[in-house]
């Protein structure tokens, strides 16, 4: 009786690890759509945003896009915004070439200051806003599908406030900084 429950209860643990995807390679890099603008496609040419993706020896991955956050004008150089960037601590290999997780917006303290939270907020003041999805083409080549959507009732002290809800895909092509 004693071995089949332990039997049962190694297949219940084992099945979800061996459900996901071996990845096709190694993503490990920076990536963005710097590619020269292409008129007849429409594709490439959006400087100042990019993702950078990290490929754990496990196959687990983070990866932080960094863009300009629409809610925040930058006083010092009208027209432009300050930075903001969305990150993904984790998700699923769907195949070996997709990748699917959360993404968290979050607030924390700039590196050249001491480590310390405003106004008495929590060490964990993150919240989710979306997913993130990346399908890699090739090794070089893929696209990067968005969808940020912040939970209504957040408090003006959250990292989430006040951001818009917006979606898309975006081609990616790799940096190759490896």
């Amino acid at each position: 009786m004693i071995r089949k429950l332990a039997r049962a209860s190694l297949l219940a643990l084992a099945l979800p690890a061996a459900a996901q995807s071996i990845p096709a390679t190694n993503y490990t890099d920076l990536w963005d759509n710097s590619a020269p603008f292409n008129p007849v496609t429409g594709a490439g040419g959006e400087s100042g945003w990019g993702i950078t993706f990290t490929q754990h020896p496990s196959n687990a991955v983070e990866a932080v896009w960094y863009t300009y956050d629409p809610r925040a004008a930058d006083s010092v150089t009208p027209g432009n915004f300050k930075p903001l960037w969305i990150v993904m601590p984790g998700g699923t290999w769907t195949t070996p070439t997709q990748f699917t997780g959360n993404a968290y917006v979050t607030l924390g303290t700039p590196f050249s200051l001491p480590w310390a939270f405003p106004n008495g907020l929590p060490a964990s003041n993150v919240t989710k806003v979306g997913t993130f999805t990346f399908t890699f083409t090739s090794a070089s080549t893929g696209t990067f599908q968005y969808t940020v959507a912040p939970p209504a009732g957040l408090a003006s002290t959250d990292p989430a406030f006040g951001m818009p809800s917006f979606s898309g895909t975006k081609p990616i092509s790799r940096n190759n900084f490896q």
